[in-house]
């Protein structure tokens, strides 16, 4: 993250009649009220981040603009200074000047990119939709458009072949285009573009063409409501940040005079240690230089997936960052190593060496081995179980008597490890899924540390989670680090790396390309990474020839 050195973005000038004004907008199921009487404004040409904990209100509110939530009463809409009677006809949002972009995308990955462009124009246009395709002048109209855009993608090209990055791209200009097609229609201005969550999956290195993108389309008029965790992305491009917590609006900031500590604080409701946070978020981790414990892991010549040829060696008590491109490798070797995705190479632990090819993930949970995965919903959580079983699900032996699982000492048992770890809330019956994505990812962490690993593999730990939760993941595997805990931390997101790591190993073209010593900031992981890859490509070609 950035400190406050860093410049925000300039809002253009424009009208003073707001894009969009909420007022009192409320939300209750059953007795919990989930949106107290919220209030938003965001004009023209402006993006306003919208910021929170998990469960603080964000997809609700959200949800409430799209019509797929009736607000409660009292609530008001204005879209460009015209009330928009509650609720938003559903599926119609797009018709009072509202179009949304959600992390699934929503697009058809077996279509071509043209006809993911067109297809809300084709479903909506009537009669006119069964009208006879000239698709060589769909796909020059829509290389207009992408060129209009600044975006090049090729209209032709299979949905599912675009890498996340161009399929994130291709979901913004569609949605841009429905805003653009309202205001001609209705020969206005305005017109706002939800994005929640855009950046989540993506590469921290091609999240830039997300940021052009989106100033273009401000550039335009079009105001955005970027609802994110990613407080690169934040700094990066909005202009105001609103901050929910617990349904109620505590805060509406300038992005330009806000720092880490105050937002941070503002999302969690608790007073932090402010020095603490901006020595973190400005200037790197303040951990050790040099690990000071013995290797409990050491991996020789090690292959698997995109992973070729690695050696390494992860110290007691030591953080080790892996940094690299999107399939560069780095994502594949904390399951090469867990024995998840097949492997070769010899791999030495305090009990045990042999070669990786004989390991499986019941085996190096045995050697006090762990591994929390990228995908929390479908590898690291069953939503369907209770919070309780997916926190003790390695540990269910020590609650069976007589053959029968002691359900009340598991729940009794689940509820105090919730305390310890801050999972909210405090109730382990509650089913998996009714936890937000940062209090889903406590209760993953939960369960792989009851098993008290001595080597703990993490790849993207914090991906998705609201920016307290991330610094609560940073206090918890520094703590564990302390403990003794080896820890392999694989992210894209080299902010991450320079907070919480002791040492960074570069990933390029599936080897090990060099390791770097703190002290350690985002730019300078960021051009060590890419000069990686470049030396790695040019060592491919010498050797190809």
């Amino acid at each position: 993250m950035h400190g406050t050195d860093q410049a925000a973005p300039t809002r253009l000038a424009g009208p003073e009649v707001p894009a969009l004004e909420a007022s009192g907008l409320a939300k209750r199921f059953g007795s919990f009220q989930a949106l107290k009487r919220v209030d938003l404004t965001i004009y023209p040409g402006e993006v306003v981040a919208l910021l929170g904990e998990n469960g603080s209100g964000k997809s609700t509110l959200v949800k409430i603009l799209s019509g797929y939530h009736d607000p409660g009463p009292g609530g008001s809409l204005k879209m460009n200074g015209v009330p928009v009677p509650l609720p938003v006809p559903l599926g119609q949002a797009r018709t009072v000047g509202l179009s949304f972009v959600y992390q699934d995308l929503g697009l058809a990955p077996d279509l071509q990119v043209v006809e993911n462009l067109f297809i809300g124009r084709r479903v909506t246009s009537g009669v006119g939709s069964f009208a006879r395709i000239r698709w060589g002048a769909e796909r020059e109209r829509a290389r207009e458009i992408f060129e209009s855009y600044g975006v090049s993608l090729d209209p032709s090209v299979q949905v599912g072949r675009l890498r996340p990055t161009s399929q994130a791209l291709l979901a913004i200009v569609r949605a841009a285009e429905e805003l653009r097609r309202h205001r001609g229609a209705h020969e206005q201005g305005g017109g706002v573009l939800v994005l929640d969550e855009p950046t989540v999956f993506l590469p921290e290195h091609e999240k830039v063409f997300l940021y052009d993108l989106i100033r273009r389309v401000v550039a335009d008029g079009i105001a955005v409501l970027f609802v994110s965790h990613d407080m690169t992305a934040v700094r990066e491009i909005a202009h105001r940040a609103a901050v929910l917590r617990d349904g109620v609006k505590v805060g509406d900031v300038s992005m330009a005079t806000a720092s880490d500590a105050d937002l941070i604080e503002l999302v969690s409701g608790h007073r932090l240690d402010r020095a603490a946070i901006e020595a973190a978020t400005t200037h790197g981790s303040d951990a050790p230089t040099e690990p000071g414990g013995e290797v409990v892991l050491s991996a020789r010549d090690v292959s698997g997936g995109r992973v070729r040829g690695v050696d390494l060696d992860l110290h007691a008590g030591e953080i080790l960052g892996v940094a690299g491109l999107l399939g560069a490798g780095s994502e594949d070797l904390p399951y090469v190593l867990f024995g998840a995705s097949g492997g070769t190479g010899r791999l030495t632990l305090p009990d045990w060496t042999g070669d990786v090819a004989e390991l499986d993930p019941a085996r190096s949970i045995r050697l006090g081995m762990a591994l929390v995965p990228a995908d929390r919903k479908a590898q690291g959580a069953a939503a369907e179980l209770s919070t309780g079983l997916n926190m003790l699900s390695l540990s269910l032996k020590s609650f069976v008597r007589h053959g029968f699982l002691r359900v009340d000492n598991l729940i009794g048992t689940a509820n105090r490890r919730a305390e310890t770890y801050d999972v909210r809330p405090r109730n382990a019956a509650l089913a998996m899924a009714a936890l937000s994505g940062g209090n889903q990812q406590k209760v993953v962490l939960a369960r792989w540390l009851e098993q008290k690993p001595r080597v703990l593999l993490l790849h993207e730990p914090t991906q998705g989670v609201d920016v307290a939760t991330r610094h609560q993941i940073y206090e918890l595997m520094r703590a564990r680090a302390a403990e003794g805990v080896a820890i392999l931390w694989v992210t894209t997101d080299f902010d991450e790396l320079a907070t919480v790591s002791h040492r960074i190993v570069l990933c390029a073209h599936g080897a090990i390309a060099g390791t770097m010593a703190p002290p350690f900031s985002r730019d300078r992981i960021t051009s060590e990474v890419y000069s990686a890859a470049a030396r790695g490509a040019a060592n491919e070609v010498r050797t190809a020839s």
